[in-house]
């Protein structure tokens, strides 16, 4: 999110020129890496003056289930842009600032399935009719299912051979085609949906049709794909190129291959330049407009920390190949979105080095490779899972690439680093108790987003301040090798890690990391707390005769002053964590103690002989869910605390007018 405010906030000029450089990559590995249920052969010819594509699809699907299935479904996602009645589209007029109710008659999309045949050669077209699971709504075209009358034993294998057409709409969101015959295809073809057990344990499909508010699932397999089209296109798609061939005719065949991968996706524009660069065992190709090649290097070098710091921290990028798209200013649109090996960014020409929110967006995108694309989980039900990993790693990357005080912008002196943004996304929110993590997208209302992004994100970064880097990356690295190439769920994650965080955060903080867990997923609970009050007062020193008679007793006093400080802390929300709390007196001494009540308000009293300073409830920010750092320390001296308290205020208002610009996309 917060790199797509601030590309929206700027526009520059830069003088650019391509840099082609050949290199090749090896798409074949020497063992399955996935269970591989899920395979296609694909012909596609693509008529790009009328926007229709017709196919062939050959899909090899294997029942990885206990159950006889006698019916299959696919995703037929181009289908939500049919219409203003799909799923997708419905009570929504405006999407990205375009009026729909405006759209011309050729601007629409569509798909027809023309003839489905088994491998026994019966006709099962008949047999097809579009469901909807998710709403009831008739008029949505996005679920294709298919009846399978022979059944589909545990462990057999269905090839189903399907041919179809399909007209590209002009992109509404992702998928189509703009201007300067620029096509964006994804979620664009017959594509199985994911028979799985549910969260309670029971098989199902698992089939959403396209709602606004959710993404993407589907199985692993293998791709074989060969794209017809205009010989002046530039290519670029998931998968490794095998074999490029001129036909007669003025078009031109282009041979992919993929393995391990849940998706294909794929983009064409006669203006791009290719750039090309290596990491390691990875072939990077970067498919950029000439207008923006200006920054070729820079979205290079941002995925290169990128494949570094996940290499380190995380896991071994498995692929061999990575392909990235900078569309041109027309096709943004289709931008902004994530694939397997393959992402799409979007920047501006002349876009200012000083403000990296283009890196920032390529290297988000870039996570998805990991975290939706390997780690494969349910982005429709669970998005958590990806967006809220990726976004912290977005965060991890950027200021290990660019350094921790400026990753993200410097202008004029002001500056962000990614992880401060990320936080002020969600603190800033309007109702930042409006929704709760862990909640399928197409129930949610609101600014959803936020909180599974950037709330998410904070969630990790608050976690990781508080048992350390080196416990965290340990954690994943056990959550990313148990679960790649598969299909986890919340339970999956959480189970890993309490296993290897709950005791250190018990230890170190006295935190319930499994019962704090639970309020930042599944309630709308808030994290605030600060320092109310200090008030300190010298006590008084007996000295002299006291009592009477034979109880009369000599008090000699003392000899320095004492102190009673009384020092008031409040929780202001209902979540309520352990706090390190540091207190500093005159004298320069500290004292380092912990705060973990579960009152709403509490008052300490502590005697010294030197009076209080300064109180600061945890000084090194690790509870990063915090609301509001401003008011977590409290100096009985407030004399720097104005210039203080206007520094952060107009730090916040700069970063608050860059949220505004999204408003333009």
């Amino acid at each position: 999110m917060k790199c797509i405010s601030i590309i929206y906030a700027f526009l520059c000029f830069f003088v650019c020129f391509s840099n082609v450089s050949q290199a090749q990559c090896n798409p074949y590995s020497d063992q399955a890496l996935s269970p591989r249920n899920a395979n296609y052969e694909m012909d596609i010819s693509l008529n790009h003056e009328t926007k229709i594509f017709e196919a062939q699809q050959k899909l090899t699907w294997i029942n990885l289930s206990p159950d006889t299935l006698y019916e299959m479904r696919f995703y037929m996602y181009i289908n939500a842009f049919k219409n203003m009645e799909s799923t997708f589209l419905k009570s929504s007029r405006y999407i990205f600032g375009q009026d729909l109710t405006k759209r011309k008659k050729d601007t629409w999309g569509w798909m027809d399935v023309k003839k489905i045949i088994d491998e026994s050669q019966n006709d099962l077209t008949q047999n097809a009719r579009y469901i909807q699971p998710s709403d009831n709504n008739t008029k949505d075209e996005s679920i294709l299912q298919v009846d399978i009358p022979s059944g589909i034993l545990p462990g057999d294998t269905l090839i189903l051979n399907i041919t179809y057409e399909a007209k590209m709409p002009k992109t509404i969101a992702r998928t189509g085609y703009g201007e300067g015959n620029f096509f964006m295809f994804v979620h664009w073809f017959p594509q199985a949906c994911v028979y799985i057990q549910d969260k309670d344990g029971v098989w199902k499909w698992n089939s959403h049709q396209a709602h606004r508010r959710t993404e993407y699932f589907a199985d692993f397999g293998v791709y074989d794909v060969r794209i017809t089209a205009w010989d002046k296109f530039t290519l670029g798609a998931t998968g490794c190129l095998i074999s490029e061939i001129d036909n007669e005719d003025g078009t031109k065949t282009w041979t992919y291959h993929a393995e391990d991968v849940i998706d294909f996706a794929w983009s064409v524009y006669p203006g791009y330049e290719v750039w090309e660069d290596q990491w390691e065992h990875v072939h990077i190709k970067l498919l950029i407009p000439p207008e923006h090649c200006g920054h070729a290097q820079r979205l290079i070098d941002a995925v290169k920390y990128g494949l570094q710091y996940f290499d380190e921290h995380v896991g071994t990028y498995p692929y061999t190949y990575l392909t990235m798209i900078d569309p041109p200013m027309k096709g943004l649109r289709g931008g902004f979105m994530e694939y397997p090996t393959f992402i799409t960014g979007g920047s501006f020409y002349g876009w200012p080095k000083s403000i990296r929110s283009i890196e920032s967006l390529m290297i988000h995108e870039f996570g998805h490779q990991f975290f939706m694309g390997i780690v494969a989980n349910n982005e429709k039900e669970e998005a958590w899972l990806d967006e809220g990993f990726v976004t912290f790693y977005e965060d991890c990357v950027m200021e290990y690439g660019y350094g921790e005080e400026a990753s993200l912008f410097n202008v004029f002196g002001y500056c962000a680093n990614n992880s401060a943004f990320t936080r002020n996304e969600f603190c800033s929110m309007a109702n930042p108790a409006g929704n709760i993590i862990n909640q399928p997208g197409y129930e949610t209302t609101g600014d959803q987003r936020t909180i599974i992004y950037s709330k998410s994100a904070t969630v990790f970064q608050t976690i990781k301040r508080l048992v350390g880097e080196q416990a965290f990356d340990n954690m994943v690295r056990d959550y990313y090798e148990t679960w790649k190439f598969k299909h986890p769920k919340t339970k999956d994650f959480l189970k890993i890690a309490l296993k290897h965080l709950s005791s250190d955060a018990q230890n170190q903080y006295g935190l319930n990391l499994e019962r704090f867990l639970d309020d930042c997923l599944n309630t709308t609970k808030l994290v605030d707390a600060e320092v109310s009050d200090i008030l300190t007062k010298p006590l008084k020193s007996d000295h002299g005769w006291f009592g009477q008679n034979e109880n009369r007793q000599f008090k000699e006093g003392h000899n320095h002053e004492i102190f009673l400080s009384e020092v008031t802390l409040t929780h202001l929300e209902e979540m309520r964590i352990p706090y390190e709390l540091k207190i500093r007196f005159a004298n320069g001494t500290f004292l380092d103690t912990l705060w973990n009540s579960k009152n709403a308000t509490e008052t300490l009293q502590i005697i010294r002989d030197s009076p209080i300073e300064s109180v600061c409830l945890d000084p090194e920010r690790k509870i990063y869910l915090d609301m509001n750092f401003n008011n977590n320390c409290l100096s009985t001296s407030d004399s720097k605390t104005g210039f203080i308290k206007y520094a952060a205020k107009g730090t916040n208002w700069f970063q608050h007018i860059l949220n505004l610009a999204s408003s333009l996309l």
